[in-house]
């Protein structure tokens, strides 16, 4: 809020009001103010430079009510409050009760209980029973009655007023209760049924040219083994050293003579190696000829599997001396 010293217009000469411009926020609307003396009351702010007629000059002295806000949620009376001081509060007038160009419940009940006749002081009533159900959702009667003592009416009395107060109340109430019945019966019928999972797609087959998986456990990858070429299968001679079968692919049925199932040939093409020519070895023990070693306890694999007819290389037939330093 900006002040500054002004002529006021059509003053004596020499004659000057302090003036402020600032903005009030009614409503929820911010109002702008401008060139406003800064002792001008709320009441003639809103209502003379504003438009809001609402509220009525009773008294300017607050004992009638009829001038009957609320500044940022307290009731007060609009012609004792300066309107420069309410710049940076919320305003709430009667022309704010309403919604969507219709009456409040409020108004509503005021007006079906006969407790409108000049409607002078209707507006001032309007908001201290809207401020009272504010604070108090099931008001008794005596505290209807100190709610509305400061609100002067000359034409119906308050009969009509406190009757208001309680339909609006029992009215409030009812509709609590059915919100929180239906809220019941909701929570009672269970969550809504969630629609059945999708089923997976399925992933491409390598024979109608899709990608392969990338994961090894997937049985993508086994059909596709399926579909190497078998490897030929021949007898290696078994002289002049081992030579390792190669991996079948997956799904080739095992013999049940597994152990003495004929050796596949070499798919390399790699001669069998020669048998070790005998003599003496690095270490100084002397090679004997594979041949004169005992099938049955030299010729093994390694892993306790017994070949009939297996050249064992020196390596499965080299006896170490006692003494290891000799």
């Amino acid at each position: 809020m900006t002040d500054e010293l002004l002529n006021h217009p059509g003053a004596l000469i020499g004659d000057v009001r302090p003036t402020a411009s600032y903005t009030l926020r009614v409503n929820g609307v911010d109002r702008p103010v401008t060139d406003a003396w800064i002792g001008e009351s709320l009441l003639y702010v809103l209502r003379e430079r504003l438009g809001l007629a609402g509220a009525k000059d009773g008294c300017e002295q607050g004992e009638c009510g009829a001038c009957t806000v609320q500044v940022d949620g307290q009731l007060v009376n609009g012609c004792l409050v300066p309107a420069a001081l309410a710049a940076d509060s919320e305003i709430g007038t009667v022309e704010g009760l309403s919604g969507a160009g219709g009456a409040s419940d409020v108004q509503q009940a005021l007006a079906d209980s006969g407790a409108v006749q000049c409607g002078y002081c209707t507006p001032g009533l309007a908001m201290a029973v809207h401020d009272l159900l504010q604070r108090n959702h099931r008001p008794g009667e005596v505290e209807a009655r100190q709610a509305l003592c400061g609100n002067l009416c000359r034409c119906t009395g308050y009969r009509g007023a406190l009757a208001a107060v309680q339909a609006v109340a029992d009215a409030r109430e009812a509709a609590l209760e059915a919100e929180l019945t239906a809220a019941e019966r909701a929570a009672a019928a269970g969550p809504a049924a969630e629609p059945a999972p999708r089923a997976a797609a399925e992933p491409p087959h390598p024979d109608q040219g899709g990608e392969l998986p990338l994961y090894a456990d997937s049985e993508l990858w086994h059909e596709a083994d399926q579909l190497i070429p078998a490897q030929p299968q021949g007898e290696t001679p078994r002289t002049g050293g081992y030579a390792y079968p190669p991996t079948p692919p997956h799904g080739t049925p095992v013999p049940a003579d597994w152990q003495h199932a004929p050796a596949a040939a070499d798919p390399f093409g790699t001669a069998p190696a020669e048998p070790a020519p005998a003599g003496p070895d690095p270490f100084g023990t002397a090679y004997q000829d594979a041949g004169a070693y005992d099938d049955t306890v030299y010729a093994t694999d390694g892993y306790g599997t017994q070949y009939p007819g297996y050249d064992a290389t020196p390596a499965h037939g080299i006896r170490l001396p006692e003494d290891e330093n000799a």
